[in-house]
Parts: C-alpha cells; structure tokens; sequence
C-alpha cells in the first residue's frame, strides 16, 4: 500500500483510516465489488490479515452512507439475499487521487496554465459556497452580544 502523501481528507483520518485506504485503493484497481469480495481482496493485503468481515461490511455501509462509495447493482448470494456491488463515487475517485499527490510538491512543481486552473476551481467553488448560505433576515438576532 503505498505511504498517504501529506492528505487533510477527514475519510484518511481517525481510527478507520487504514481500512478506509485500503478499500479505496483495491476499488479504484476492481471497480465493482461486494463486501465479501472486498473483504477476501483486503485479507490478501499484510497487515490486514486478521480483519474480520463484520469489519469490512460495516465500514462498507458507513463509507456508502457518507457517500464516497455509490451501489451499482446486486449479486445473488448462496444463502438467497442480495449483496450490493460498491463502486467509488465520484467524490472517493477525487478522494484517492487527492491522497496520491501532494499539494506541496503541485504548488512548486506545475505548470503555470494548472495553478490557474486550480485557482480558479477553488474561487468558484468558494463562491458557489458562499452563494448558497443563506443571508440573515433583519429579525434574527446575532449569537454575539
């Protein structure tokens, strides 16, 4: 598994951290996978081998919940139920890549049209943020006093 590079991402923090990489990686390499199989692919990994599976699965449906992960279906399982097939979503696609560079050696080492294409997502982005609070109506009070 390759050593996280300088990353702030809340989903590569805490005590899930670890098993969260792990999932994001083998899911960017397979694509569609259910929580058994991911479980089997994360057992294959050292340091991992002691992970049991209410492990995986659980952290399978928090990282679907929070939305890093998406369903893309479902498989029939031997005991008759279903098992959804996980993808990363667009939002965890962004995730593992922001994870893979650092944005200390991007800052020094891009090209002058990336830094202006970074600049000016990040200030559309902050503008679209801005745009959506909602300003205060004149009858609320502020919390400062």
């Amino acid at each position: 598994m390759p050593k996280p590079k300088n990353t702030w991402l809340t989903v590569f923090k805490g005590r899930e951290a670890r098993l969260n990489r792990v999932i994001f990686t083998i899911l960017d390499a397979k694509k569609l996978l259910t929580s058994y199989d991911m479980y089997l692919e994360i057992r294959r990994n050292k340091g991992f081998r002691h992970t049991k599976y209410p492990s995986v699965d659980r952290r399978m449906k928090a990282l679907q919940q929070q939305h890093w992960t998406t369903w893309k279906g479902t498989r029939r399982t031997k005991p008759g139920s279903d098992s959804p097939f996980y993808e990363l979503s667009s939002q965890g696609q962004t995730a593992i890549e922001l994870d893979r560079v650092s944005m200390n050696d991007f800052l020094k080492n891009a090209e002058e049209e990336l830094l202006l294409e970074l600049r000016a997502l990040l200030s559309s982005f902050r503008e679209s943020q801005h745009m959506s609070q909602k300003p205060r109506s004149r009858g609320q009070r502020s919390s400062f006093r």
